[in-house]
């Protein structure tokens, strides 16, 4: 394991076995494909499993909010019409605007200002890069790392927090969990907890932060060893083998 990057976003040549946190931009995190990142497991393991991966509105907004709570300063002027969420663009209609503004602040005030505080204490949006023993190469950037927990902001809207809540797998995300944890294990030795902090982006901005127990963490890397398992076999062209 080797400690943050000496020249902030410069990447090191990294051997099987070590790991390195950065501070880089999205755009620099993006850019190194041959890192594997979660999104992509979860993509694998979709196309294996038949599903089709849905890119939504919704989803567009959620990435917004993401910059707007976790890199953007507070007094970041909200009554801009356009925002570029380091991905693509997006022209904010009124109602999203009134509508990430309400959720902005409620998030703010939430559980006396616990989400502030772990944003100002903890590793906001943390580039993680590493290559297990096999030699495989991957990255994940946590949107909130504190001392012994990973937070991942999740937004949504109307009724889907609750179906979120409901399934076994988190949507899938629950392959996102595993790698996250898997990444942190490679740089500091030990464990961590994680938790889904839920936000909905519409009235009335219900949050539930969802704390994984330990048969979903035991899941969670079940459901990371089966996407890793579909990402070498479908995506590299490796032959399936049959029992």
């Amino acid at each position: 394991m080797r400690g943050y990057g000496a020249s902030e976003n410069e990447l090191p040549q990294l051997n099987p076995n070590e790991c390195v946190a950065i501070r880089d931009t999205l755009s620099e995190y993006l850019g190194r494909e041959e890192y594997v990142s979660s999104s992509k497991l979860r993509s694998a393991y979709s196309s294996f499993k038949r599903r089709n991966k849905e890119i939504s509105r919704s989803s567009i907004l959620g990435a917004i909010f993401h910059r707007l709570v976790l890199e953007e300063p507070d007094d970041f002027n909200l009554d801009m019409t356009e925002i570029t969420n380091g991905w693509t663009d997006h022209r904010l209609s009124q109602f999203d605007l009134q509508n990430i503004k309400g959720a902005r602040n409620q998030l703010n005030q939430w559980s006396n200002k616990l989400f502030c505080d772990w944003v100002s204490l903890g590793d906001v949006e943390t580039s993680i890069y590493w290559k297990d023993e096999s030699g495989s190469s991957w990255r994940a950037r946590p949107d909130i790392i504190t001392e012994d927990f990973v937070i991942d902001l999740k937004t949504f809207s109307g009724k889907n927090q609750k179906r979120f809540l409901k399934n076994r797998d988190r949507n899938g995300f629950l392959i996102q969990a595993g790698h996250y944890l898997d990444g942190l294990k490679y740089l500091h030795h030990r464990s961590f907890n994680f938790g889904f902090l839920c936000i909905d982006l519409t009235k009335p901005f219900r949050i539930q932060l969802d704390i994984l127990e330990e048969p979903q963490l035991v899941r969670a890397e079940e459901l990371l060893s089966e996407a890793k398992e579909a990402y070498i076999k479908g995506f590299r062209g490796v032959p399936r083998q049959h029992p």
